[in-house]
């Protein structure tokens, strides 16, 4: 989403923001920052849940904020303008950007800072008591996304050798390069061909997030930060409890569009991803069952689902539109949350066969 303020512009969009400009304030100017170096800068933005940057009307960017989240919570950090550029409200509307907008509104906002207290109680930040001086909290507002099925954002996930990473736009070039080469892989599935095709598919995940329909993210290789592939939470079912009862997050959920580059398949990676996104739904979000479908037709996705624990259910006949345009019966596997252990476990005996020797 992108604001006006005076003449500049307050956008969230990733693949705006300047990372080197980033890198020279916070390792030059920020007291709180300068320890760190351009490596560690540069992969705590990649990482980040959400940036917003405000740009100048050249497009140079003069303020920056950045912020990582459990999908409840949210901690607010490196928020800065250049010096040149202080005084036309930008910081104010950095934050009103990150806080008040988008998925985060109504979390529960923790920070740390030595000045700018001021700007900060506006928004409903304060200390709680017993914490130093330089911790402000803002507790839960009264519409929480978390309290119900509203935006949910996860991530990132980190395992071994994978991480999955709430699915922005910065991640298209690496989608377009794993998608390519895909061929028959991709034959049942509907991976997406060309840079137009990835921005529509990013944009589409990116807009059932934001409407708290699906949770997407862009799996990436920790050895070299390549993007492999694509998965997703979807399908996120919240049941009728009485009132009053504390969600963790939905009570079920789908698992699905994933694909992986064609150098990915059969090392472990879907293994891994699998591992990561289960662990998280039953443990965190405490969901009593995680349905995964795949089109009848597609065995090596059956065997997949079948491998790493998932019980059969059926088919559904004509149940989705299939990638080659025609309607594709649907296989239908399921774990529920009696049976997540064991198959945590034969999760963990697949992780230690992909390992090298």
């Amino acid at each position: 989403m992108r604001r006006a303020c005076g003449n500049y512009e307050i956008d969230d969009d990733p693949a705006r923001i300047d990372p080197a400009a980033a890198v020279s304030f916070l390792t030059t100017e920020a007291y709180w920052g300068r320890w760190r170096g351009e490596q560690e800068i540069r992969r705590q933005i990649a990482v980040a849940w959400r940036v917003v940057g405000a740009y100048d009307q050249s497009g140079a960017m003069t303020g920056f904020a950045r912020a990582f989240s459990d999908g409840g919570s949210a901690y607010l950090s490196d928020v800065y303008v250049l010096s040149a550029h202080r005084g036309a409200g930008l910081g104010r509307a950095i934050v009103a950007m990150m806080i008040e907008d988008g998925s985060g509104a109504g979390w529960r906002w923790m920070l740390h800072t030595s000045d700018a207290h001021g700007l900060y109680r506006s928004f409903g930040f304060a200390r709680p008591d017993g914490h130093p001086s330089r911790y402000l909290e803002r507790p839960p507002q009264a519409e929480s996304p978390a309290a119900g099925p509203g935006a949910v954002t996860v991530g990132p996930l980190t395992g071994q050798h994978l991480r999955l990473e709430p699915l922005q736009h910065r991640h298209v070039p690496g989608l377009v390069a794993a998608a390519s080469g895909g061929g028959e892989l991709y034959r049942w599935s509907p991976v997406p061909q060309d840079e137009a095709q990835v921005r529509r598919y990013v944009e589409t995940a990116v807009a059932a997030r934001d409407a708290g329909q699906a949770v997407p993210f862009a799996v990436v290789q920790m050895t070299d930060d390549a993007v492999i592939g694509s998965t997703r939470f979807f399908d996120l079912g919240y049941w009728p409890w009485p009132d009053g009862r504390q969600r963790t997050g939905p009570d079920t959920c789908e698992i699905g569009y994933t694909w992986l580059s064609r150098d990915a398949i059969r090392t472990g990676a879907n293994t891994e991803m699998k591992r990561l996104m289960l662990t998280y739904a039953f443990q965190v979000w405490q969901v009593r069952s995680v349905c995964l479908h795949t089109d009848a037709r597609n065995q090596r996705s059956r065997d997949a689902m079948q491998r790493i624990g998932a019980r059969f259910e059926g088919i559904l006949r004509a149940h989705r539109l299939g990638a080659d345009l025609n309607p594709r019966d649907s296989v239908r596997f399921s774990i529920t949350a009696a049976e997540w252990p064991s198959v945590r476990l034969r999760l963990d005996e697949l992780a230690r066969r992909y390992q090298p020797a």
